[in-house]
This record gives C-alpha cells, sequence and structure tokens, in this order.
C-alpha cells in the first residue's frame, strides 16, 4: 500500500477553538450580565424567532469541567495548542468608565492611543470580579500543565451589558444610552480590559487574538436584522461606525498586550498578538453575467478586505466606494499586528439582486443545494488554500487558521472534512510558501451556536446536555494521529 505523508512544519500548532459563552454555562456560576445571554432570552426575539429559545445556561459546563475537557484535547486528540476567550462580563460585571486614563484622538477624532497608569491598573485590580478571575486562572494552568500552547481571544462577541444594552438599543436606539460598538467610550473600556488581562495573565499567554470576527460583529448585528444577532439593526450608517471602531480598538488593544505582558512562557513570548478574521471563497453565481461578477468582487471585497485594509494599511473606506481617497488613509490608525487568523468554512455562490440596504449594491448569496453542513453551508475545501493564500499575499502577516470545521449531527461528512482541509492547508505550506503556525478545529464540543442554539454539532466531541457526557465522533482518533505524528498520511 502506498502511502503519502504530508509533513507539517516544525512546532506547528494543533489545537481546537472554543468561545467562552458557547461553553461555560451549564454547571458553576451563570453569567447573566452579557449583551448576549439578555438577546438569546428575550421574549420578542423568541417570538419571531430570531433566536431558537435555547439558553446558554444549559450548555456544556466548561466551567465547572474544563480539567476534563482540556485532557481531551490533550490525550483523546494529542493537541499541543487550544484556543479560548474570555467574556469581558465575567471579569468586569461592573463599569470602569470611571477609571481614569489618558486617551489621544487623531484630527478625524477617532481614538489612536490609550495611556493606563500603574494608579488606573491598581483600580482595575480591586474592580475586577475575583471569583471569574480566578476560575481562568485555574484553566489557564492547567492548560500549561498539560503542555497546551494557549491562544487567547480578548472579544469573542458578548458585550458587558453596562456597555451596551441590546434591547434598547434595538427598540430605541436614539435615546438608548449603552449603544456597544457605536459609541467610541467602548473603545476605551477595552484598551482598559485588554491591559487588565495581559497584566494578569501574561505569565501563562503569550499569543492574543484581539477580536473575533469582527466582521460578523458589525455585519449580524447592524445590517442583517434577521441574522438573530444583537442588537438586530439593519443600519448602513451604524455597520460602518461600528466596523471602524473594531478596527480602531485592535490597534489599541495590540499597544496595550504588547505594554502590559511582559512575561514568556512559550517560543512566542512575551506577547504575539493578531486579529481573527472570516475570509470565505466568494464567485459569481453566473460567471458570465457582468452583474453577478461585479456583485461578487463588491462582497468579497466588504467581508474579506475592507476591515483589514483598515487594520494593517490604515485605509479607511468608509464610503465603500472601493476607492480611497485621501481623506480615508488613517497611517496613525495602524498599530500593529503581528500574525492573522483565518476562520474559514465555505464558498457562497453570489448573485446580482434589488439592494436591501439603501447606499449599498443589490446581491443575494445563492442558497447551498448540495454538499452542505447542517447550517447549510457549502463544503469548499479548495477555498481553504485560495482564502490562506490570499490572506498571506496581500498582507505579508503569519497565518493561524483559527477555525475550520463542520456542523454536522448525523457525523457522516466530519473526517473527510478534516482531511480535505488540512491537505488544502499543506499544499499552501509547501506548493505556495506561505506561513502557517497552526490549525484549530471548531471546535472541541458541541456547544451554543449563538441564535441557533444547540441544534448545530459542530464538536469533535458530542455533548449530551442533561448527562453533559462528552462522546468521541469519527474524528477524533483521525486528528490525533495527524496532531501527534506532525503528518497527514494518506
Amino acid at each position: 500500500m502506498f502511502w503519502l505523508a504530508r509533513v507539517f512544519p516544525d512546532g506547528f500548532l494543533w489545537g481546537t477553538a472554543m468561545a467562552a459563552f458557547q461553553v461555560e454555562m451549564g454547571l458553576g456560576e451563570v453569567d447573566s450580565r452579557s449583551d448576549w445571554y439578555v438577546w438569546v432570552r428575550d421574549e420578542n426575539n423568541i417570538k419571531k424567532g430570531l433566536v431558537s429559545g435555547d439558553l446558554p445556561e444549559d450548555g456544556p459546563g466548561f466551567w465547572a469541567l474544563f480539567r476534563d475537557d482540556l485532557k481531551l484535547a490533550r490525550a483523546g486528540l494529542g493537541n499541543n495548542a487550544v484556543r479560548l476567550s474570555l467574556d469581558w462580563s465575567r471579569i468586569f460585571p461592573e463599569q470602569t468608565r470611571d477609571v481614569p486614563v489618558k486617551v489621544r484622538f487623531d484630527n478625524y477624532g477617532n481614538v489612536c492611543g490609550v495611556d493606563v497608569p500603574m494608579d488606573s491598573m491598581r483600580l482595575l485590580e480591586e474592580r475586577a470580579y475575583q471569583p471569574s478571575v480566578q476560575k481562568y486562572r485555574e484553566v489557564l494552568t492547567e492548560c500549561r500543565n498539560l503542555g497546551l500552547t494557549v491562544l487567547l481571544t480578548l472579544y469573542h462577541w458578548p458585550l458587558p451589558l453596562w456597555i451596551h444594552d441590546p434591547i434598547e438599543c434595538r427598540d430605541d436606539f436614539v435615546h438608548a444610552v449603552r449603544r456597544g460598538w457605536t459609541d467610541q467610550t467602548t473603545v476605551v473600556e477595552f484598551a482598559k480590559y485588554a491591559a487588565y488581562v495581559a497584566k494578569t495573565f501574561g505569565d501563562s499567554v503569550d499569543l492574543y487574538a484581539t477580536l473575533n470576527e469582527p466582521m460578523v460583529a458589525s455585519g449580524a448585528g447592524y445590517l442583517r436584522k434577521s441574522s438573530g444577532f444583537p442588537p438586530g439593526l439593519g443600519d448602513l450608517g451604524l455597520f460602518v461606525e461600528v466596523t471602524k471602531n473594531l478596527a480602531v480598538a485592535h490597534g489599541i488593544a495590540y499597544e496595550q498586550v504588547k505594554k502590559w505582558d511582559i512575561s514568556s512562557c512559550s517560543a512566542y513570548g512575551p506577547a504575539y498578538v493578531g486579529v481573527v478574521h472570516n475570509p470565505q471563497y466568494y464567485e459569481p453565481f453566473d460567471k458570465d453575467s457582468k452583474a453577478d461578477v461585479e456583485a461578487s468582487r463588491f462582497v468579497e471585497y466588504v467581508q474579506n478586505e475592507w476591515i483589514l485594509n483598515m487594520i494593517l494599511k490604515g485605509d479607511y473606506d468608509l464610503d465603500l466606494n472601493m476607492i480611497i481617497e485621501k481623506d480615508e488613509q488613517r497611517p496613525s490608525l495602524v498599530k500593529g499586528c503581528d500574525f492573522i487568523g483565518v476562520n474559514y468554512y465555505m464558498r457562497n455562490r453570489i448573485r446580482s439582486a434589488e439592494s436591501k440596504v439603501p447606499g449599498l449594491p443589490g446581491f443575494e448569496t445563492v442558497p447551498c443545494t448540495q454538499n452542505c453542513t447542517d447550517m447549510g453551508w457549502e463544503i469548499y475545501p479548495q477555498g481553504m488554500r485560495y482564502v490562506t493564500n490570499w490572506v498571506y499575499n496581500r498582507y505579508r502577516r503569519p497565518i493561524m487558521i483559527t477555525e475550520n470545521g463542520i456542523a454536522d449531527a448525523k457525523d457522516e461528512k466530519r473526517s473527510e472534512y478534516l482531511l480535505s482541509h488540512l491537505r488544502e492547508i499543506h499544499k499552501s505550506i509547501t506548493d505556495d510558501s506561505v506561513t502557517v503556525k497552526g490549525y484549530f478545529h471548531w471546535s472541541l464540543m458541541d456547544n451554543f451556536e449563538w441564535a441557533r442554539g444547540f441544534k448545530m454539532r459542530f464538536g469533535l466531541y458530542r455533548v449530551n446536555y442533561e448527562t453533559k457526557e462528552r462522546t468521541p465522533t469519527k474524528a477524533v482518533p483521525i486528528y490525533k494521529q495527524i496532531a501527534t505524528t506532525n503528518t497527514l498520511q494518506e
């Protein structure tokens, strides 16, 4: 029998990815002070079918079971890394607005710098909710004891209620007070939070992602009212403002982590800081249709390129005309980005259509009809190589594949999904000379899939939500062999 061995680079990180809100609750202390917590239980949202009606406090219970789950990652999957997030609302359930910092603005009124003095850091340390800090410390210590390198995400979507009241914003945005990312003060508060996390946990963490999929937070929350994401608005101006503020927030948080984490615990230390983005593969539904081609290119630009141009080039195309005018060049807002995390899932076929959003070209995504996941996403492994190469060649930063996975309740497609996408990543590395540092499969276990609830089964381990039992899927031994040998053998 002939075996083709695809060897990955030395030091390659093999892991899974999780988000705090999606896995923590179910056992242990409930976090009721985030926007997502109140959003998914809102009666109007449930009645309209915007959210599933499932509740995160019925979830996997990672808050109590983290030791067992991390052992599954290390021993069960042979992983040497894990991607986790913190929930801001667990660490600062009460406001930090009165903690003094020095804020600098550019000529356009954008926050371009935040200085957190030591006296203010002491106030943040007093203000932080210590039971949560201690629990996160235990989680990170367990990772280190097991030999799991942590990639820590600072923002994976939930905001503290004192920053964002999604129901208030949905029902009467004009008079809302807690406006989330539409308000630049959130950038300042995020700087304080990032500084505190870096100082507090820097001895256990070297790899950081400032933001997870900022285009989902802005697009689903402020452009697509039916998405089920808070605050459920459809306003082009707010969408642009939120995306801009998120791009600025990355840079401000980048500076804070670099300043406050001075301890090394790995080859990446003391602080290797990037952003996690979700570029997907787009193509026109009819390649011979000029309208479809133009629509596809516009969607690809907005989804894949727009925010990375802000973060890495300082190009703030705020009128979305795909042209950078002189007054849209903001080099003072470019702070740094050591790597780019790529979350890749699917191919999208785009067709020209009547515009549903005033000020934007019209388009629609053609529904998947074959080779689909339970989410209705088209499986297209070749897109992994395409977007990985595109991001690397355009922005010249090392790549981490920070999410890639499949909702597959019947466990029929997961194994081949894993193998086919890893083949494409290996081609990017060996054939295309792309620097890829690691792969994090989404996800270690089934979890609360945001507005879709518990129905979507992304986990390598199946979760029984009543007993909290974890059961391996067919892909577990396959991934373990790959991770432990650093080789894809077929």
